[in-house]
C-alpha cells in the first residue's frame, strides 16, 4: 500500500511540473522552419550616376535560405545604347567669311548658317566635325583658301549648333605655324568645344582624350596623312600634329584602352581630293588600323563623299571613308553636299558593340539672288523641304533630289546595317521641325 501511495505521489509531481508547457499560449506570429526556408528579399533598382543624361539601370534579386545552399544573387543590367554624330569637312571659304561679316561692327555671326541643320546634331548624344580651318586670331587677317584662318565666332556657332569635338589635325593644320595651332586651341578652349589631333605639350598629346558619353566611355583619336608639304617647328615636332601611322594609332588605341576606353573611334584625314571611291593607301590602312585595335574610322579630306563600308572580318566594325563637305563654297557636283553619320553603340554587361550607322545627307544652299551672298547648311530627306529663311529655287530643290539618289545608291547596305536616319529614331518628326 505504501509503495502504491509513493507512485501515486511521483505521477502527480511529473503532472504539475508539466503542466506550464502543456498549456501555454501559441504565438501565431513565430515563422516555422519552412517559413524561413522560403523568404525572398529583393533589392531596389540601382542607378550608376554618370557624366551624362542617361545612366544604366541594374536590377539586383537575393535569395536567402536558413539552410544550403548560399544565397544567389542575380544581376539584370539595361543596355546602354549611344549615337555618336560626325559631320565632314568645316571649310570656310572667303566667300562664306564675307557672307556673315557684319560690315557695320566687324563682328562675324555664322548661326544662321548651321541652323537648319542643328536639330539633327544637338539630338545626337556626341557630335564631331573635321575643323579644316585655323582660328589664329585677327591679327593674321582672316582668309579662306589656301591659308585659311576664320574668326573664333565659328567655334562659337559650332558649339551652339551640337558639336561637341572637333579633329583639328589636317592638311591645314600648319597654315598659321606653331602659333595658328596654339591660338587654334586656346580658342576652341573658350568656345567650350574639345578637341584632339594638335597639342600644346607633349603631355597633352599623350593623355588619351576618352567621353563618358551616358555610361560608354568613347576614346577619339585623329591623324592627318598630309600637311600641304609643312613642317612642324623641330622643338614641337614629336606633339605638334598627329600624323597617320599605323603602328602609332595602334599603340595610341592601346594606350585608350588602358585608361578604361570601352570603344576606339579614330578620325583619318585621308584619301585622294575628289574621288568618290576610297584609294588603295585608304583601304590598306583602315584594314590594318582596325585590325589593331581601332573599332571605327571616320573619314575627311577628299571633299566628296566616299563609301561606308562594314569590314566583314570583325562583326562590329565600320569606316566611313569621307563624309565630304559639310559647309564649304564649293559648288561643282558632289562637291556641294556631304553627310551627317551617325554611329550606334551599345553596351551589354561588359561588351561594347557598333552595332551599325545610319547617314543624313547635306546640301549647302547658295543664295545669290541678292547681296551679300548666303549660305545654308540644309538636311536632305526624300519627301521633306527643309524650312529655310531663304526659299528653294526649283534648280536647288532638284540638286537636292539628285544629292539624295547620288548618296543612296552610293551607301545604302541594309544588309550591313548601313542605312538612311530615321529622324524619329532621334525623336525628330516633321511636326518639330516646322514642316
Amino acid at each position: 500500500m505504501r509503495n502504491a501511495l509513493k507512485a501515486v505521489g511521483a505521477a502527480l509531481a511529473v503532472i504539475a511540473l508539466c503542466a506550464p508547457l502543456i498549456f501555454w499560449p501559441v504565438d501565431e506570429a513565430q515563422p516555422t522552419a519552412l517559413d524561413i526556408s522560403e523568404v525572398t528579399a529583393t533589392v531596389p533598382p540601382t542607378v550608376v550616376v554618370g557624366t551624362t543624361e542617361k545612366p544604366p539601370e541594374t536590377t539586383t534579386t537575393t535569395t536567402e535560405a536558413s539552410s544550403e545552399p548560399a544565397p544567389t544573387t542575380t544581376t539584370t543590367t539595361v543596355p546602354i545604347t549611344i549615337t555618336v554624330a560626325a559631320v565632314g569637312d568645316v571649310l570656310p571659304h572667303a566667300p562664306i567669311l564675307n557672307s556673315v561679316r557684319d560690315p557695320l561692327t566687324g563682328s562675324y555671326d555664322f548661326g544662321s548658317v548651321f541652323a537648319r541643320i542643328a536639330p539633327y546634331l544637338t539630338k545626337a548624344d556626341y557630335t564631331l566635325a573635321n575643323l579644316e580651318t585655323r582660328l589664329g586670331g585677327p591679327q593674321v587677317g582672316y582668309s579662306g583658301y589656301p591659308m585659311l584662318n576664320s574668326p573664333t565666332e565659328l567655334a562659337f556657332a559650332l558649339k551652339g549648333a551640337g558639336v561637341d569635338l572637333v579633329a583639328t589635325a589636317n592638311n591645314h593644320s600648319l597654315d598659321l605655324g606653331w602659333d595658328g595651332i596654339t591660338g587654334t586651341l586656346d580658342r576652341l578652349d573658350t568656345a567650350g568645344l574639345a578637341h584632339v589631333g594638335t597639342y600644346r605639350s607633349m603631355q597633352e598629346r599623350r593623355t588619351p582624350f576618352i567621353a563618358d558619353i551616358r555610361g560608354i566611355r568613347v576614346a577619339f583619336l585623329n591623324y592627318t596623312a598630309s600637311l600641304n608639304g609643312l613642317i612642324p617647328p623641330e622643338e614641337q615636332k614629336g606633339y605638334a600634329v598627329n600624323t597617320l601611322d599605323a603602328d602609332v594609332v595602334a599603340e595610341d588605341a592601346l594606350a585608350a584602352r588602358s585608361w578604361g576606353a570601352d570603344v576606339v573611334i579614330a578620325i583619318l584625314h585621308y584619301g585622294d581630293e575628289y574621288e568618290r571611291e576610297p584609294s588603295q593607301e585608304q583601304l590598306d590602312i583602315s584594314q590594318e588600323i582596325l585590325s589593331r585595335g581601332v573599332d571605327v574610322i571616320i573619314g575627311s579630306h577628299p571633299h566628296v563623299v566616299q563609301p561606308i563600308a562594314h569590314i566583314v572580318q570583325y562583326a562590329n566594325k565600320y569606316v566611313i571613308y569621307s563624309l565630304g563637305n559639310f559647309v564649304s563654297a564649293q559648288r561643282l557636283r558632289y562637291r556641294d553636299s556631304g553627310l551627317v553619320a551617325y554611329v550606334r553603340i551599345e553596351k551589354r554587361g561588359l561588351g561594347c558593340f557598333v552595332t551599325g550607322v545610319s547617314y543624313l545627307p547635306v546640301y549647302v544652299q547658295r543664295a545669290a539672288a541678292e547681296e551679300p551672298v548666303r549660305y545654308r547648311v540644309l538636311p536632305v530627306l526624300p519627301g521633306l523641304a527643309p524650312q529655310t529663311d531663304i526659299p528653294l529655287t526649283e534648280a536647288e530643290k532638284q540638286r537636292m533630289a539628285e544629292v539624295w539618289e547620288e548618296i543612296r545608291e552610293q551607301l545604302y547596305r541594309p544588309d550591313e546595317n548601313i542605312a538612311p536616319l530615321y529622324p524619329g529614331d532621334l525623336g525628330l518628326y516633321p511636326a518639330d521641325l516646322g514642316q
